[in-house]
This record gives structure tokens, sequence and C-alpha cells, in this order.
């Protein structure tokens, strides 16, 4: 109810206002009839508060269903849905409507039809000259309430109460308010107008004199209508645009600290964002060492593997050469002096083996380092350098076994060159201990495969996860080249909202 309430008592008083203001004019002047103005405005009120009703008959409806959904949309913004928004688009246009045909019927029909009422009270002879002036003076009177009414409920209160719940509106108020004063021109010309028009139908002696009387009053009363309807329509004006000028420099002021943040937040972001690609530089250039540590055990691994193949290869020609002693039993001492050298140079092997086994320990060892620092991305390196290591101990431990071997392979030669007459049972015993032999050179030679395998793996990974970092580190360059040119947008954000901030300051 209260945009009809407003609207209610905007269109009672302008309307009231302009009649009387008709009056004083018409009966005034053009009929000098001053007794009429208050005592025969009985049927001028009735009519006009009859057409008020009318009006407000129609109006009410409208606004009623306005004001509702102002309030739903006060009440809850999401809240408001396509029919609210066309409800208020609807009643800001029918207001108009509603309003130029009430003020053209009120004043055009009820002010206008003055000289014809006169006319047929054989009051005076009408006259269309009377007739159309009085029409024109009431097309602008009538107009200028219809300003009013028009900034006041519609162009000020229903504007606000629409941009309060979201619904954007653009309204031109300097071209009201240059309306306000075209009609206010247009008024205090056909007002000044009505003053002599009398005197010119009906010379007098003192004419002048009483011109000059209704020029004053005709006068001020004009300029008290004209100033009063500008003062209401600039004030309320100014006040608006005056309201909107100190939003605007709050806005902008707090977009010029955002701005500034933002700023500030972009050259932290550019500055953390440059660590990270130093970071990931160095985080690069480990995982290339790493890769180049891998290929190295991969290396290793391969030459193990090689010469525990190398190994199987010796132990087969020592068992086939046991075998050819047991069937021969010919050259025993000899033989087994041949063994007992060829023995010696298992030793070598094995001792070749050992430190092959310790170096794969150690580079294991310090591939899981290696892995260990490189965070969540050397996670599966860690796991295959594990593997790798504890490949390396079976292998020591085996190697273990095979000096064990190798010492009962001694004793048992000393004890055939001691007692050549045990040959043949003794060189069976050789027989059955290469064979054990063999069976651990094959086990050997399995982890050293599987050695040179995991090498492999952990080489691919490793190639894999300097592929990744590489492509990283060029994101991130990237990305640290887009932050600097948002660096430098907001920089230039930053001077513009300060720009428009002053600007706002002058409003």
């Amino acid at each position: 109810m209260k945009t009809f309430k407003r609207y209610l008592t905007t269109i009672c008083t302008t309307t009231y206002i302009g009649v009387f203001t008709l009056r004083i004019f018409h009966y005034g002047f053009i009929y000098e009839q001053p007794a009429k103005i208050i005592l025969g405005c009985l049927p001028t009120v009735l009519i006009t508060l009859g057409l008020i009703i009318i009006c407000s008959l129609v109006q009410f409806p409208i606004l009623t269903k306005f004001d509702k959904a102002i309030e739903k949309g006060q009440k809850d913004p999401s809240s408001i849905s396509e029919k609210d928004i066309e409800i208020c688009m609807k009643s800001y246009k029918y207001y108009d409507i509603v309003i130029i045909v009430a003020e053209a019927v009120g004043f055009l029909i009820g002010a206008g039809s003055t000289a014809i009422i006169e006319a047929i009270k054989d009051i005076s002879h009408f006259s269309p000259i009377t007739f159309t002036l009085i029409e024109l003076q009431s097309v602008g009177i009538g107009f200028m309430c219809y300003t009013i009414n028009n900034v006041l409920v519609k162009r000020l209160w229903m504007t606000q109460q629409m941009r309060s719940i979201g619904i954007k509106l653009s309204d031109n108020l300097a071209r009201v308010q240059n309306i306000a004063v075209a009609s206010c021109i247009y008024v205090s010309v056909m007002n000044m107008v009505t003053v002599p028009f009398n005197l010119l139908n009906v010379p007098r002696e003192n004419g002048f004199n009483t011109f000059f009387l209704y020029a004053v009053i005709g006068g001020l009363l004009n300029f008290a209508v004209c100033a009063a309807t500008y003062s209401i329509i600039a004030k309320r004006i100014q006040k608006v645009e005056k309201n909107i000028s100190i939003n605007l420099f709050a806005e902008t002021k707090n977009l010029a600290e955002a701005t500034k943040q933002s700023a500030e937040n972009s050259q932290n972001q550019n500055a953390a964002v440059k660590e990270i690609v130093a970071t990931m530089h160095d985080s690069t250039e480990l995982a290339n060492n790493i890769g180049d540590k891998v290929k190295q055990v991969t290396a290793l691994a391969e030459k193990s593997r090689d010469a525990v193949v190398s190994g199987n290869e010796a132990l087969e020609k020592n068992l086939n050469e046991l075998i050819a002693i047991k069937n021969t039993n010919v050259l025993t001492i000899d033989g087994i002096k041949a063994l007992n050298t060829k023995i010696n140079g298992i030793w070598d092997i094995v001792s070749i083996i050992n430190n092959v086994a310790d170096q794969t320990k150690i580079i294991a060892f310090n591939a899981e380092l290696e892995a260990s620092s490189a965070g969540e991305a050397g996670k599966n390196f860690h796991i295959v350098a594990t593997e790798v290591r504890r490949l390396s101990d079976n292998i020591i431990d085996s190697i273990k076994e095979i000096r064990e071997i190798i010492t009962e392979i001694q004793k048992a030669s000393d004890t055939l060159i001691l007692d050549s007459e045990k040959g043949t049972k003794q060189i069976d015993n050789g027989c059955e201990s290469a064979r054990s032999l063999e069976s651990g050179f094959e086990s050997i030679l399995q982890s050293a495969k599987d050695t040179a395998d995991s090498s492999h793996e952990i080489l691919e990974n490793v190639g894999q996860l300097t592929s990744a970092s590489e492509q990283i580190f060029i994101a991130l360059k990237q990305i640290a080249q887009g932050i600097e040119t948002f660096s430098q947008s907001t920089a230039s954000i930053s001077a513009t909202s300060e720009n428009v901030k002053k600007i706002a300051g002058l409003l």
C-alpha cells in the first residue's frame, strides 16, 4: 500500500493546486469574478474528486501487485521470479498511462469546459479564442501536475523500490528536469497571457492601473506555482543524484581498495610461483641426477649378471673335468692340483662377484636416499631401489655359501693330495659339491637377471618422472607469466579506480 498512498497523496495535492490555480486565473482575470474562485468551486471539487476516484480504482490493483512483489523481494531477493519482475515492469509502465489519461480528462474537459459552462449560464458569451486560451492553459497546468506526479512517485519512489530488489532501470533524470523547466516556461507564458485578456476585450478607464495590479498578482502567483514545481522536482532529483554520487564514491573507494589488495595478492602469488618454478627446476635437475645414478646401477647389474654367467660356465667346465677325472682315474694328483688351481680361480671370481654385490648394495642405498628426497614423486623408485638392495644382500649371502663350498672343495683337494688312494671316492664327493655349486650359481644368475630387469624398470620410471617434471616446469613458467600479466592489469585497474574515485568525489 505504500506506493498507492504516495500516488493518492501526490495526485490529490497536485490536482487541486492546479485546479485552484486555473480558477484564480480564469475567474480572477478572464471573467473578473474573483468571488467565484471559492464560492463556486464546489462543482469543480466534486468533478475532480470523481475523476481521482475513478483513476484510483484503476491504479489500486496495479500498485498493490507492485508492492507485494517488492515486499517479497526485500524479504528474500532469491525468491524473485520472472513473473514478479514482469509485474513490476508492467506497473511501472502502466502508471504513466493511467496518470496521463486522468490528467487529460480532468484538465482538458474539466477546466476547459469553463468557457462553455459560463456561456450556458449566460454569464459570458462563448468565444472560441477564450475557449482555446483556457484549453492551452489547462494543458500546461495538467502537464505540470503530471510531471510532478511522475517524478515523485514513478521516477524516484518506484525506481528506488525496484532497484532495491535487483531490477535494473535506467532513468534520465536530467531529461525529466529539462521537461519540468519547459513545462514551467509554457505555463508561465500561458498564465501571463490570461492577465490582460479581458482588459483587451473590454477597455476601460484606469485600465493600465488595473493591468499593472493584475500583472503583479498574476506574476507573483505564477512565480510561486512554477518555483514550487521546479523546486520540488529539482530538489528531489538533486537528492537522488547526491545519493547516487555518494554511493558511487563509496563503491569506487571500495573498488580502489579491493584492486590495491588484489594487486598485492597477485604480486605475492607471482613471487610464490617464481619460488615454485625455481624449486621445480631444482627437482628436475635432481630427477636427471637420479636417472644418471640409475643408469650406473643398471650397468652394474648387467655386469653382475655377466659375471654370474661366466661363473656358471666355469662351474660347468669344472664339473665336466671332475667327471673326466672320475672316468679316467689316471691323473690323480696332477688332476687334483689342477683342480686346486682352478678352485683358486673360482675364489677370484667369487671375490669379483662379492665386490660387485657390495657396490650394487651401496648404489641401491644411495638411490633410496635420492628417492626419499624426491618426495611423493620418488615413491615407486624408492620401492625398486629397496628391492635392488635386498637382491644384493641375497647375492652376498649366496657368495658366502659359495665360499663355504669352495672351502670344502679345498679341504677335499688337500685330502685327495694326502690320500690319493681314496681319489675315486673323493672325486665323487667333488662332483656332488660341484653340482651343488651349479644350483647355487643358477640362483645367483636368476637374481642377477632380476636385478638387471628391475634396474631397467627404475630407469624407465625415472625417465617418465623427468619428463613429467619438465612439463610441470613449463606449465609453471606459463602460470608465472600469466600472473605477471594479471598483476600488471590489476595495477592498471587500481590506477583507473583511483581516477574514478577522484571523479566521484567531484560529483
